[in-house]
């Protein structure tokens, strides 16, 4: 599991999101797609992905907003780089709530 991955999974786990890695994804018109990351009830009505690089969806963003996600690209820390849970919830926070109202979690209020 890469830096990326991890602090991913650490973020979602502490702010209890449910974040499924190595999410792959089949569009409409048979591309296939492997994302870092899936993390559901984040941004669209299907989750937000997470990918490496721009050039991966690139040609494809428009399919993946019809299809119902938000995506977005982030680069994987340096081994230095320290774990910020308040830098991810800032983050979360601006992706929005996708999920019920009801079960949205009190630090996104």
């Amino acid at each position: 599991m890469n830096r990326l991955s991890e602090r991913l999974w650490r973020a979602c786990s502490e702010l209890g999101l449910q974040v499924e890695l190595g999410f792959e994804l089949t569009l409409s018109g048979g591309r296939e797609l492997t994302a870092v990351a899936l993390i559901r009830h984040l941004g669209a009505q299907n989750g937000m992905l997470i990918f490496k690089s721009y050039d991966e969806i690139s040609s494809v963003t428009k399919e993946l907003l019809d299809a119902g996600y938000g995506f977005s690209v982030l680069d994987e820390p340096s081994p230095n780089e320290e774990f910020e849970l308040d830098s991810f919830k800032e983050m979360f926070i601006d992706w929005g709530w996708s999920g019920q109202l009801g079960r949205k979690p009190l630090w996104m209020r």
